[in-house]
């Protein structure tokens, strides 16, 4: 019953989800040179800063760690489960061939782009799962707190930081879409597909964001 819930809310917005997720393609996120309150340079501070708008968009409370990660709780209680992302993309490189990196293109039931796979997607894919499991009312006995890091060493980094001052020890922190919670699992799923093989130019840039079958 709610598998099938979770599908048609996924479904219903879906547009959504795609303009959120072709709003942090959009940013070129490379790591690049400190500046003073941006430990990894204007564009990765950029994502985190699109990513909270989005966040607080759907209601959730958004804590900033000094630009090098943002995280998001699902309710108060004081143990549950951490969801890791990044927001940064490695160097786009050449060779691109159906756009430019930075410009999101759907084509064939893909989406093209630096970071729909890694790690932008499953960010989205994150944070719709959340979005979902709170506007349809499914309670949670424990926390969900989604962490998003300015880039990959920030996400594990600050994480290990976030996760113990919050709740003094570590709880299960897992990379999406791999989540323990059977709920937010359901969602998850309902929100991203099966990863496809990689196109042979385009290795992390293709990422399908129609709902994966049974």
């Amino acid at each position: 019953m709610r598998k099938e819930e979770l599908r048609t809310y996924i479904e219903n917005h879906e547009s959504e989800m795609i303009e959120d997720l072709k709003s942090l393609i959009r940013i070129p996120s490379e790591k690049q040179e400190a500046e003073p309150g941006k430990p990894f340079g204007a564009p990765a501070a950029e994502a985190l800063a699109q990513g909270i708008e989005i966040l607080e968009k759907y209601g959730f409370a958004v804590t900033n760690y000094d630009n090098y990660a943002i995280a998001a709780d699902f309710n108060q209680e004081e143990k549950g489960l951490d969801i890791l992302a990044h927001l940064d993309v490695v160097p786009a490189g050449e060779g691109w061939q159906e756009t430019d990196p930075f410009t999101p293109l759907i084509k064939e039931g893909k989406m093209f782009g630096r970071g729909t796979a890694d790690d932008k997607g499953p960010a989205i894919a994150a944070i719709y799962a959340m979005r979902a499991v709170k506007e349809l009312g499914y309670p949670l006995k424990k926390n969900v707190r989604l962490v998003l890091g300015s880039t990959r060493s920030a996400e594990a980094l600050t994480s290990n930081i976030i996760i113990r001052k919050k709740w003094k020890h570590h709880a299960p922190s897992h990379r999406m879409p791999n989540s323990r919670s059977s709920i937010l699992k359901k969602a998850a799923c309902a929100a991203t597909s099966k990863k496809p093989p990689m196109p042979e130019r385009q290795a992390c840039a293709s990422y399908p964001y129609r709902p994966a079958p049974n």
